[in-house]
């Protein structure tokens, strides 16, 4: 006979934490991973993003249907999302990414999300990372995504915010502060001998010299639970056209890391 409190008690799932790399228009490929992590059952219970990674984990955790995320994604170009402006910390005005980011997910705060979410930036006078996790979102997913030198920084109270991919474009150690058991994280920067392809226009110089100086970076990558890297190696920074065979990709490499998944986190 097996008395009340010597049964078994059942194995709690542990909690899941996503970490969503910066990488431009690449970040089209978080759309096709969270497709086939949705039809898997794995939601995750908090998610943290770099620049691209922050505008889809922001939309993602407001709430909206992937099937509309990738709507959205399709639809966008960069008119919508930046303006020239004269040039000083930066020549282009973003603006309007914060305005239309905050007509999708209505105006939210941190506070008011579906699934806990923080935007990572860093403060470009003190050389640090700055996890965003408080207030409006819109302003701090347009900090998190303003490429120094390109777009114009963001101030934030007595910090001058840029791009978190300066300082971390893969933030896991974010995702376990804020109490994911595992991770997983979704890296839109491969490392390895592969050429990209050459640049067309100013804007791609300036995001593959950035992207470039990233991968010469401390990355967190190894301390994820599960890695998963889309083969999007020769695919443009910069260019709209391309957003449904970014979203295969991300599909097809969390397609390839199902099984561990499932067998990581108990799903049968």
């Amino acid at each position: 006979m097996r008395w009340p409190w010597q049964r078994k008690r059942e194995k709690r799932p542990p909690r899941v934490g996503l970490a969503l790399s910066g990488g431009s228009v690449r970040g089209a490929a978080h759309i096709g991973v969270l497709e086939v992590l949705e039809a898997a059952g794995i939601r995750p219970d908090c998610v943290a993003g770099t620049s691209a990674g922050s505008v889809v984990g922001a939309v993602y955790c407001a709430g909206m249907p992937l099937s509309e995320i990738k709507r959205l994604a399709r639809q966008l170009q960069w008119s919508k999302l930046v303006r020239l402006t004269r040039p000083r910390l930066g020549f282009l005005d973003t603006q309007r990414l914060e305005d239309y980011l905050n007509e999708v997910i209505g105006g939210r705060t941190f506070e008011e999300l579906e699934i806990p979410f923080a935007a990572v930036a860093v403060d470009i006078l003190r050389g640090e990372v700055v996890v965003l996790r408080e207030g409006p979102v819109a302003p701090a997913v347009r900090a998190s995504c303003s490429l120094p030198g390109v777009a114009v920084p963001v101030q934030w109270d007595d910090r001058l915010l840029v791009d978190g991919g300066v300082l971390n474009n893969l933030p896991v150690s974010p995702v376990r502060e804020m109490g994911a058991e595992y991770v997983i994280a979704v890296d839109l920067h491969p490392r390895g001998s592969q050429a990209h392809s050459p640049p067309k226009s100013i804007m791609e110089m300036w995001s593959l010299t950035f992207y470039t100086l990233v991968g010469a970076t401390h990355s967190e990558a190894e301390d994820a639970d599960c890695l998963i890297v889309p083969d999007i190696y020769g695919f443009s920074w910069v260019d709209f056209s391309q957003v449904d065979t970014l979203i295969e990709k991300g599909r097809e490499a969390a397609l390839a890391c199902l099984p561990k998944l499932r067998q990581d986190l108990g799903l049968g």
